[in-house]
């Protein structure tokens, strides 16, 4: 008896779900056509086809992000990661330092982005992008706002694309391809930088290294700029500091008696940013603008750490193997 009424009733609570959000988002189902620029049949097709995922709402309410930073980072900076970002350099370097130059973002972060996101490609999700965004934009009111709207760019990609609305895999959150990226990314930045008329952010590597690059320029990324340095705090008030996030001012920073290895340059916003160790301590870091550029693909401060960590072993490694072979290595140089 227990598992007829499990099976008779969840699929009738899960219809429920589906008809109470396609009816209580009737009326605003013109506004996001109009937002996303599709019929607003295909939106309605596309709540028809999608499926209410409760797994998606734990996932979402328990982000690896709200680990302490020395739990995070390990997994990470690992040996095994930083030597698949090594292979996928040399595997793509033309391509790479193609990127760099056109965009002006440096290999290692594109590598580390790609990295971090998806293990270079090895693991891009196994949710359906149509359930996830249906999920979270119709069943999760703390960010319904954002994701229905992704849930109504994804039927336009879908559209023109030319994909079937259930096909696509991606993360829980929605995100796609090896740069994990959400459907406004896609069409706002993905490019298709190999010049075969299509973009692929799935399978094409090219697609995926220009387009994590054009993203980064298109959200403020600095040439030749540094992207966090390493704060001793002394007698500094840290948490008056951390406060004023983005509008701490490096002559405000070293008026407070803190210091830094490297001098930063005068006249920036800069942000202080505190990390757990695992020692029961707590580390300093300052963030320049190319942090925040990192935040902005993903807005924890863990997440653009990592990258930025990530990015530095790579480099270190890369330049390694360079030298042993008798390649001239140019020296990296940033403004603090």
């Amino acid at each position: 008896m227990k598992d007829f009424l499990k099976r008779t009733i969840k699929p009738l609570l899960l219809t429920f779900a589906l008809s109470a959000a396609t009816n209580s988002t009737a009326a605003d189902l013109n506004e996001l056509a109009a937002f996303a620029k599709v019929p607003v049949e295909s939106l309605q097709d596309a709540l028809n086809q999608a499926v209410y995922q409760q797994k998606i709402i734990d996932a979402i309410t328990r982000p690896g992000e709200a680990k302490p930073w020395w739990q995070y980072r390990k997994i990470f900076i690992t040996v095994s990661r930083i030597q698949a970002g090594v292979n996928f350099y040399f595997e793509n370097e033309k391509t790479l330092l193609r990127a760099e130059k056109t965009y002006g973002v440096p290999a290692e972060i594109i590598c580390a982005i790609i990295g971090v996101e998806t293990l270079f490609g090895k693991n891009m999700g196994s949710w359906k992008v149509l359930d996830a965004l249906y999920t979270l934009g119709f069943n999760y009111p703390k960010r319904e706002a954002f994701f229905s709207k992704e849930f109504a760019r994804f039927v336009y990609l879908a559209n023109r694309e030319n994909w079937s609305y259930d096909s696509v895999k991606g993360s829980y959150a929605g995100a796609m391809g090896m740069g994990q990226f959400m459907p406004s990314a896609y069409i706002d930045y993905a490019v298709d930088f190999d010049g075969d008329g299509h973009i692929n952010l799935f399978t094409d590597k090219e697609d995926a290294i220009g387009s994590v690059a054009n993203y980064f320029k298109g959200h403020g990324w600095q040439t030749g700029r540094g992207i966090c340095y390493g704060v001793h705090p002394h007698n500094a008030n840290v948490d008056a500091l951390m406060q004023k996030q983005w509008n701490l001012t490096v002559e405000e920073l070293y008026a407070s008696g803190a210091t830094t290895k490297v001098n930063l340059s005068p006249n920036q916003k800069v942000r202080l940013f505190s990390y757990d160790l695992e020692n029961g301590s707590k580390g300093y870091v300052v963030g320049l603008n190319n942090f925040n550029t990192i935040m902005r693909y993903n807005t924890s401060p863990l997440y653009a750490r990592a990258v930025f960590e990530l990015s530095e072993f790579i480099a270190m490694n890369v330049d390694k193997i360079k030298r042993q072979r008798g390649i001239e290595v140019p020296h990296r140089s940033r403004i603090p």
